[in-house]
């Protein structure tokens, strides 16, 4: 017996098997509920950034030019302080 393929639960189309997103809407259909991690593999300072990327399926590199962005044109203190509360707040992996 095989197994019936996997469709998206939005437009109804059948699912490559490993999908974790639809290829026609690009509604997440499969893998691990996610969980907010800061990540100690892929870090530079505590991990936040790489563990934003994760959960955002993004990479790390395009998470911490996007923070470093947003902490300049908000007057950089509460950028940091985010940094740091998100840091002592989120757990690590």
């Amino acid at each position: 017996m095989s197994t019936p393929a996997a469709s998206c639960p939005r437009c109804v189309r059948e699912l490559p098997a490993d999908a974790r997103y639809c290829p026609i809407c690009g509604t997440r259909v499969g893998g691990i509920p996610h969980m907010l991690r800061r990540r100690r593999d892929n870090q530079q300072l505590a991990g936040v950034c790489s563990g934003l990327a994760e959960y955002f399926d993004q990479d790390p590199t395009l998470i911490r030019v996007a923070y470093c962005v947003a902490t300049f044109f908000t007057g950089v203190l509460p950028g940091i302080v985010l940094y740091i509360l998100l840091a002592l707040i989120v757990p690590t992996e």
